[in-house]
Parts: structure tokens; C-alpha cells; sequence
């Protein structure tokens, strides 16, 4: 069937491609704004998506099935490499919790696809061994309550992130030792295979909620709901850094 997304298109052709996945109960524009995606990769020359779950989750709000959205995300990826890309481009594939965990399935299945995968508030394994190494930069709240960090008792999230994160790392092949920094006063980096293909970031980011770091204006009614927005890291600028480093080591630098 036909279903839509919505599309910020580049300033110039051809472009890198981004997909940004909203969260369960949420909507392509919610997206776009809790991500600052559009204009972010807008000023740095990319198309950028955000398609819509198959799940109706009221009248305007949505969710992701694997067996539903899986195509129709390779169909929205086919029609942007027509569009505004090239046959071999692999895109920036980022979610936001239920949307990083369709993220995270799809790279898993469809790893030709994706050249980065970008998991906030959502990382999950890997559903299946990747056909290729897929690198990997993930965001998580300490204290998120809806996907908290250490997992929790519900089959929908029982594996923690840290546990989440290794998995991606065995899946790509990457040593099983991390190297550990401090990057901001409450965010430590994880990395396994720090500047290889086949890395995995994860941020932990202390007393941080179910949010999107960087994300600056949020109002009382959604810090009660979802917690604490870090602003010691730019979870979206961080993204693109990992992009720009993976195109730029295969020989496709994003335009500036």
C-alpha cells in the first residue's frame, strides 16, 4: 500500500540520507522537532526522512512492527537514493526509543542499507547477525524510566543497554575490551573498535530521562513525564560526527 513520510530535501543533489524514527505514540513532526534533525542536516547538505510507524496509535500518533515497517523503511530508502542519492549510498538510520528499536532491528536485517546506526533512548541488539559490520553511536538515561538503562522485567525491554551495546560489538566483530572516557560531567563514552568499521558508542548519561540530549525548551509537562534533558552532549551533532567519519573513511565525504 502507499504510505507517506515526510521529507526535507537537500539544498543540492546528490545528498547523504538521513532517517529519523519516532517513538511509540508519536509522530513524524514530533520527531523532527525533539531531534532538530531537519534543520541540522539541512545545513549540512543531506536529505532528511521521517517516516510514519504502520501501528495507529490514535488518531495522530503511531508505532513500529518489524514484519510491517521493515519494507516500507527499504522502500523510503530506495525512493531517496532515486531521488536525491546514488545506488551504493548508505544512510544515517536513527530512532528515538520505539524508533531506535525499529533502528535497531532494521540495521540488523537490512545492514547493506545503513551506514550508521543511531539509537537513542532504545538501543537494542541485534535481531539477526548483520550481513556487514554496522557501526553503532547510542544514547541512554540513567534515570529513564520507560527504558531504563539496567533493563527491566517486561519482555519489551528486559536487556540492559550496556548488555545491548556489547551484543552489536560481538555482532560486528569488535574486540570485546571498551576503552572508557569521561566526556562531559555526567556523560561517559563507551567504545568498542574506537575508529574502525565496526564500532560501538554508547553515551551513558547520568540522571538523564527518556529525552534526547541536546534538546533545549522542553516544557514542565514533559520533564515530569520523561525526566531530565541533558544539554553536556548534543546527542544529534554526535550523530553526525559518526556519519560524516564513517562516509568520510570509505572514501564519500558528506559536502559541507
Amino acid at each position: 500500500m502507499r504510505r507517506p513520510y515526510w521529507l526535507r530535501p537537500p539544498p543540492a543533489r546528490p545528498a547523504p540520507i538521513v532517517l529519523s524514527l519516532h517513538g511509540r505514540g508519536t509522530r513524524p513532526a514530533w520527531q523532527a522537532w525533539i531531534s532538530g534533525m531537519d534543520g541540522y542536516a539541512a545545513a549540512h547538505g543531506a536529505a532528511v526522512a521521517f517516516p510514519c510507524g504502520s501501528v495507529v496509535w490514535g488518531a495522530d500518533r503511531f508505532d513500529w512492527d518489524h514484519a510491517a515497517d521493515t519494507p516500507y523503511l527499504a522502500a523510503v530508502i530506495a525512493d531517496l537514493r532515486t531521488r536525491f542519492g546514488g545506488a551504493d549510498d548508505r544512510v544515517l538510520l536513527a530512532g528515538m526509543s520505539a524508533g531506535a528499536r525499529m533502528a535497531s532491528h532494521y540495521a540488523s536485517v537490512r545492514a547493506a542499507d545503513v551506514a550508521l546506526l543511531g539509537a537513542v533512548a532504545g538501543l537494542r541488539a541485534p535481531t539477526a547477525v548483520p550481513a556487514r559490520p554496522v557501526p553503532v553511536v547510542a544514547f541512554h538515561g540513567t534515570a529513564d524510566r520507560l527504558n531504563p538503562y539496567a533493563g527491566g522485567a517486561t519482555a519489551r525491554w528486559r536487556e540492559s543497554v550496556p548488555d545491548a551495546a556489547r551484543a552489536w560489538a560481538a555482532a560486528n566483530g569488535a574486540p570485546p575490551s571498551a576503552e572508557v572516557a569521561p566526556v562531559a560531567r555526567h556523560v561517559t563514552r563507551t567504545t568498542y573498535g574506537a575508529g574502525t568499521g565496526s564500532s560501538v558508542t554508547l553515551f551513558r548519561v547520568e540522571n538523564a530521562g527518556h529525552t534526547w540530549p541536546g534538546l533545549r525548551g522542553t516544557g514542565l509537562v514533559m520533564r515530569w513525564f520523561l525526566g531530565r534533558t541533558s544539554l553536556d552532549v548534543d546527542a544529534t551533532a554526535e550523530l553526525w560526527r559518526g556519519f560524516e567519519s564513517v562516509r568520510s573513511r570509505e572514501g564519500s565525504a558528506v559536502p559541507r
